[in-house]
């Protein structure tokens, strides 16, 4: 049985109620700074996924990302270790780190090593 996920944490604006991914500095929307963290469900709406068979340095290929949108239109680019969802799919998403990832069945799995230096 999967465990509960705790929700994100995102940076609200209390001028015009906007949510976003935490970013230093005033509301993308309006400019305000009445900003502060929320927590937001973890469950996300995937948008769009790929996978990237030559990825950038660091990353070992295949190198899987979602577009997803969160609660209130919250939109978060995550890693995906293991199946690719298909756009629709709902998945539950954690921070790690620097770094989003799509959860399966409420575990995030490890992440893939980078390739050693050559």
């Amino acid at each position: 049985m999967s465990e509960t996920l705790p929700g994100l944490l995102v940076a609200g604006c209390r001028s015009c109620h906007s949510r976003y991914l935490p970013r230093p500095g005033r509301c993308p929307r309006c400019g305000s700074d009445e900003v502060g963290p929320q927590r937001i469900s973890n469950q996300a709406s995937v948008l769009a996924a790929t996978e990237v068979s030559t990825p950038p340095a660091g990353f070992a290929p295949p190198h899987r990302l979602a577009l997803l949108e969160a609660a209130d239109g919250v939109r978060i680019l995550a890693l995906v270790h293991g199946a690719l969802p298909e756009p629709g799919d709902s998945v539950a998403v954690v921070r790690d780190g620097a770094q989003y990832v799509v959860v399966d069945e409420g575990r995030a799995r490890p992440p893939v090593a980078p390739p050693p230096p050559a």
